[in-house]
């Protein structure tokens, strides 16, 4: 057993002998191995043994090096951050209870001020303390506390409620320091100072990897800082350029989104004046404040089209709404629903190529319950019929087909000894002296933009990548040549 574990150990399987265990782990392992054979004459069945002999078998040795590698970890950083992170939680205490900006609180660091964290008391505190109007039953038809509640209490905020405005931010950004605190800050680098996390290749359907302890994939932007590259060395990050809104182009055969890409234009403006029917002239002469309404209200569309969501339930990400917060927060319009669909019904009249992309994923999946990616590997849909699956359908090419591409380049530039130290969704990190940044900047966007053959609809297409260097992951820059 690890010297830090930390949970029960009253569970039987913590009382049997080494002598148990070991036979255990044998009878375990040997029928383990008696799979390994049937499983192999499955995918030779089902036409994947090639892909599974070239890429997906590689790729373990690709992530071994990779999590072997490990992330430096600057402990000088990470001390300072928890600092940071517990005065924020302070002051944030500070504010629930007082509603004061300014000044000292003698609550201990970290707790839930005067039990608030209960849900009972934070129930009690914001609707007969604080005397706001709860807009949200549990299943048991209790006020609701959670986060949804809270964000529909403040949209619809009463002027007489105000006063509360600042307590309810506080509220979220507490959670949210919180959450950094207990997910991503507790974990323990190796003796040569190195954190090497737990990847994940094959937990995520869309064949995307996910880490453990800490969970790098999620890993909150203002605490990336903490890792650094060795001496003399930098970060260089080389990510895909608007990966999955390219899949879902050319696999749906959309010519107009194509035809953006391929000049080069922005895919979010062109999106924005055929979701709002905007000519060239008027986009040209609204205000640049308008304007970045529209895009990003446009980008939002295109990803949640490509990741099956229903229009009317499309919002930007979650950002905590705190004033401190609401700075890494892009502004989008706000639509009704009636709104949403007729935008909705507006794009769809003038991108049918998606829509009917959408209709003969749905036959498939119906009728075959599975889908292939054109890079090789076979998605399997169990379940029955749903307004889950229909999303799930809607999403599995974008996602599937950006893991299964990076997947690829990620053994190709393993063969090449490319130092690599993390996969994150569409970007490869590596750690590299600073005189071969040049070197390897070029080699990867080499490898990562060249087309494949034989690919089906994606064959002899580059997808361009952008490159970022930095000496800690936090503080990444573009690469200028």
């Amino acid at each position: 057993m690890p010297t830090n574990y930390t949970g029960t150990t009253a569970h039987a399987f913590f009382q049997l002998s080494n002598h148990v265990l070991g036979t255990y782990n044998l009878w375990d392992s040997r029928f383990t191995a008696g799979l390994v054979c049937p499983l192999l004459d499955e995918l030779r069945d089902l036409g994947q043994f090639e892909n599974y002999n070239q890429w997906v078998q590689p790729l373990a040795t690709a992530v071994g090096n990779m999590q072997n590698r490990g992330l430096f970890l600057d402990r000088q950083a990470l001390t300072e951050y928890k600092k940071k992170v517990r005065e924020g939680l302070r002051r944030a205490d500070q504010i629930i209870l007082t509603g004061d900006t300014s000044g000292d609180l003698a609550t201990p660091t970290g707790k839930s001020p005067n039990g608030i964290g209960s849900t009972q008391k934070l129930r009690r505190y914001l609707f007969e303390t604080l005397g706001l109007k709860a807009t949200k039953r549990t299943e048991r038809g209790f006020s609701s506390t959670d986060q949804e509640a809270l964000a529909i209490i403040l949209k619809g905020l009463r002027r007489k409620d105000e006063h509360a405005r600042g307590i309810i931010e506080q509220l979220f950004h507490r959670s949210r320091l919180k959450t950094i605190s207990q997910r991503y800050l507790n974990f323990d680098p190796d003796p040569d100072g190195r954190v090497r996390a737990g990847v994940n290749m094959a937990k995520v359907k869309t064949w995307r990897f996910s880490y453990d302890s800490p969970a790098l994939q999620q890993f909150p932007p203002e605490a990336r800082h903490i890792f650094r590259a060795g001496p003399g060395k930098v970060f260089l990050a080389v990510d895909y350029s608007q990966l999955e809104a390219r899949i879902l182009a050319y696999l749906s055969e959309d010519s107009i989104s194509i035809g953006a890409f391929q000049r080069g234009d922005d895919i979010h403006i062109q999106n924005a004046r055929d979701l709002f029917g905007y000519s060239l002239a008027d986009w040209e002469s609204m205000e640049d404040s308008a304007c970045t309404l529209a895009r990003n209200f446009a980008k939002t569309f295109l990803y949640g089209i490509s990741y099956g969501a229903a229009t009317e339930t499309l919002k930007l990400k979650e950002y905590c709404p705190c004033s401190e917060c609401q700075q890494y927060a892009p502004k989008t319009l706000e639509l009704n629903r009636n709104e949403l669909k007729q935008v909705e019904v507006t794009w769809f009249a003038k991108h049918p190529a998606v829509r009917q992309f959408h209709e003969d994923l749905k036959t498939q999946v119906q009728q075959k319950h599975y889908w292939d990616c054109p890079l090789g590997g076979r998605r399997v849909f169990y379940s029955p019929w749903s307004a889950e699956l229909d999303r799930e359908t809607k999403n599995a090419p974008m996602q599937t087909t950006a893991a299964s591409l990076i997947n690829r380049k990620q053994v190709e530039l393993d063969r090449l000894g490319a130092p690599i130290v993390l996969q994150k969704h569409d970007e490869l990190v590596l750690e590299v002296p600073k005189e071969d940044v040049p070197h390897w900047a070029d080699t990867c966007q080499e490898i990562m933009e060249a087309p494949y053959d034989d690919v089906g609809l994606l064959s002899g297409i580059s997808f361009p990548t952008t490159v970022e260097v930095g000496e800690n992951w936090g503080t990444l820059e573009e690469m200028t040549r």
